[in-house]
């Protein structure tokens, strides 16, 4: 008969003497012989063991808590922006209140404190993220006059949508409003985008020159940059969506401009634009964060929308800005979202009269300071947990349990944390040992008795 006893995880054999089936006496002999005071520390357990109310330990002081401070400083991306609005009739003549709440839906979403972040799914809340990019109504015109930063235009013209994107909103000569300098201001245009009577198009950005997420035919001249808004989808509550058909209503609260604006710093649809190829999730939007989609959500919002199936699968993130999701149901950019937004903003629009603001934040936070090296058992969690001292943490010491036959019942681990859990659902109740090495030369550091109920 052979046992793994813990002090080598060696092979040992008990003497020709013992007839007894059961060799747990011989087992403790040697146990306290390992671990001197063994015995007694075991005797406490199995007495603990009878009386329940004796077996959680008294840990309540196991730490002690201090107060610090962290100071986080952060840029923030400040963008000027004109908005032009270009009318036909008195409707398409949009008040100034619409262009300075869009501003402020832009600001809210770009910076995550839009009201809706609680509608977040919990799967996907870690990945929300801050763009740290806010807009302006410009102050200064290219002449260095002053402004509100918006812009009021009479067209003949009786839409500007038709089956191709000819700009001609972007150019005086054709009826439309010249740029303001495209490497100073973000430029959008608000302007009637039907097409034969149907409000089909909502809006529209070009990305910027060379980025890597987009083809080169894409990308056009400066005096094209900028994004372009059906005047009925323009700021929140606009009455010409509220009063409009379903898809109208269904975008009512200002996020065209935020889907646009994500596009003009570059950002792919998140379903990449493949819906209509043989395989719809062949192809990427090239965030590593947002899930695979076979094809945008079509002014829906259902949350069990799930296109494409996955060794890691995940439902269609429907609550993002860059789906075709209702504006009910959109309320976040992803940290590589961001992370790409930014990107452009330093890099590929570089040029653009970005203002930088330095943040300083203060947080105010307790930490705990574990001053004690601790092994008790939890029953109520079923585990076994194991608490370490700061200094001890970095990988320092390692631990096994093994049961009473000598028998290792977890795999020794080195531990990394101050706190350690060793799960016991499904062990046979018994008492244990858990054995703590110093993992530079295996030595004991120290053994706990433990009972499993």
């Amino acid at each position: 008969m052979g046992l793994v006893l813990p002090k080598q995880a060696e092979a040992q054999h008990l003497p020709d003497s013992i007839n007894e089936p059961c060799a747990q006496s011989w087992i403790l002999e040697k146990l306290e012989q390992e671990y001197p005071g063994f015995a007694q520390s075991y005797n406490q357990v199995y007495e603990a063991s009878v009386d329940a109310s004796k077996v959680k330990p008294q840990v309540q002081n196991r730490a002690r808590r201090i107060t610090d401070t962290t100071y986080y400083f952060d840029t923030v991306f400040i963008v000027p922006v004109v908005v032009h609005i270009l009318y036909n009739t008195n409707a398409e003549n949009l008040p100034d209140s619409l262009a300075i709440n869009q501003i402020e839906v832009l600001n809210q979403d770009f910076r995550r404190q839009n009201a809706d972040t609680s509608k977040t799914r919990p799967i996907f809340k870690a990945r929300a993220g801050d763009a740290r990019i806010e807009f302006v109504l410009a102050n200064t015109d290219p002449q260095g006059n002053p402004t509100n930063g918006i812009t009021h235009t009479y067209t003949t013209r009786t839409t500007f949508g038709g089956n191709q994107l000819n700009d001609q909103m972007k150019f005086a000569a054709q009826g439309g409003k010249d740029a303001w300098d495209t490497k100073k201001y973000l430029n959008i245009w608000v302007c009637d985008l039907s097409q034969n009577g149907q409000d089909a198009l909502l809006g529209y950005a070009y990305p910027p020159y060379g980025h890597p997420f987009w083809t080169s035919n894409v990308w056009v001249a400066d005096n094209r940059q900028g994004v372009v808004i059906h005047y009925k989808v323009f700021g929140r509550n606009n009455i010409n969506a509220t009063n409009g058909n379903a898809t109208l209503r269904q975008s009512a609260m200002g996020r065209v401009s935020v889907h646009e604006v994500g596009h003009y710093f570059g950002l792919r649809h998140i379903w990449a634009d493949d819906q209509y190829s043989a395989n719809k999730c062949a192809v990427d939007d090239y965030i590593d964060d947002t899930p695979l989609m076979g094809s945008m959500s079509n002014f829906n919002c259902l949350w069990s929308n799930n296109g494409c199936i996955t060794a890691n699968d995940e439902p269609d993130m429907v609550e993002n800005y860059m789906d075709y999701s209702t504006h009910a149901c959109q309320n976040m950019f992803t940290k590589g979202q961001v992370a790409a937004m930014r990107n452009v903003a330093s890099t590929y629009r570089k040029d653009l009269a970005i203002a930088y603001r330095i943040d300083t934040t203060i947080r105010i936070f307790d930490t705990v300071v574990y001053d004690e090296v601790l092994v008790y058992r939890q029953s109520e969690n079923q585990n076994i947990t194991v608490e370490l001292t700061d200094e001890l943490k970095d990988g320092l010491i390692t631990a096994q349990v093994f049961n009473l036959l000598g028998q290792a019942v977890t795999e020794k681990t080195l531990l990394t944390e101050n706190v350690t859990r060793f799960s016991t659902v499904g062990w046979r109740s018994a008492p244990y040992v858990c054995i703590l090495r110093k993992a530079e030369d295996d030595k004991v550091l120290r053994s706990d008795p433990l009972f499993v109920d």
